[in-house]
């Protein structure tokens, strides 16, 4: 008990969880929540609503850390799912080398910009997600040049990941332009999240920027997160997708704006 309290007390977590008021922590939990329910109806991930929703309480660092297991929980199902792993990560095994690397240069560059950069980068890197996913191009890309794209894309979700806990949406739209459909698509797009984000974590370890506590408080982050998720899953067939799908990416804009405004990226105009 005694290791894990000061786990806990020299992490990058509690510090500044445990000095949230009781609304602080109501909005963390309905900031998870949210986030799960979000998913749950659209499939969008989870960092895309709990991001905005929690850089007003914590800082860029701190929410990458809180989201990395409910990111990692959330997809190991649907990485497994189906068997024959082995054979889909030599499918995408550029892909997964490019985010690799990219997530660990993100990493070390969200260590070294300031707070309030780290928040205008993270609001940048929403709104170029969002209007990504509402006008997502529909290519295809032969399987000549599919290898090279897919280490460059890779990569530069890796970056965005490490910065903002965000891959955006160049991992769905290079899949997705490989013939990736269906459950193939499900499963090499969870693949990538569950080793690039376990890349996260080791380099957030090595770096002392991360505690076992932290892990713990990570994990307990998954439990919200979980049942927005089952919660939202009924109301699929209830709510008319495309059009909640446009509203959430709206709002999402809107929040990213706002955390632009904050960080003075939009002072003077």
């Amino acid at each position: 008990m005694l290791n894990l309290h000061l786990a806990l007390a020299h992490g990058l977590l509690w510090p500044t969880l445990s000095g949230l008021s009781t609304r602080g922590w109501l909005l963390v939990l309905a900031a998870l929540f949210v986030g799960g329910l979000v998913k749950g109806v659209v499939s969008i991930g989870v960092p895309l609503v709990a991001i905005p929703l929690l850089t007003g309480l914590l800082s860029v660092k701190q929410v990458v850390l809180l989201l990395s297991l409910p990111i990692i929980l959330g997809n190991i199902p649907q990485a497994l799912e189906g068997g024959k792993t082995g054979a889909a990560l030599k499918s995408i095994a550029l892909l997964v080398i490019g985010a690799v690397l990219g997530i660990a240069l993100g990493v070390k560059i969200l260590f070294a910009i300031p707070a309030h950069f780290a928040v205008g980068l993270a609001g940048i890197i929403l709104i170029i997600a969002a209007l990504a996913l509402l006008f997502a191009p529909k290519f295809s890309l032969p399987k000549k040049s599919a290898g090279l794209t897919g280490l460059l894309a890779g990569f530069v979700s890796g970056l965005m990941e490490g910065v903002s806990a965000i891959p955006g949406p160049l991992l769905a739209t290079y899949l997705i332009a490989t013939g990736a459909t269906g459950k193939r698509f499900t499963k090499e797009i969870a693949l990538v999240l569950v080793i690039s984000i376990a890349v996260l974590i080791a380099v957030f370890g090595q770096s002392g920027h991360a505690s076992r506590g932290d892990l713990v408080i990570s994990a307990l982050a998954s439990l919200p997160v979980i049942a927005g998720i089952l919660a939202g899953r009924p109301l699929r067939d209830a709510l008319p997708p495309k059009l909640f799908r446009a509203v959430v990416l709206l709002f999402i804009m809107a929040a990213a704006v706002q955390m632009l405004v904050r960080a003075g990226f939009l002072h003077g105009l």
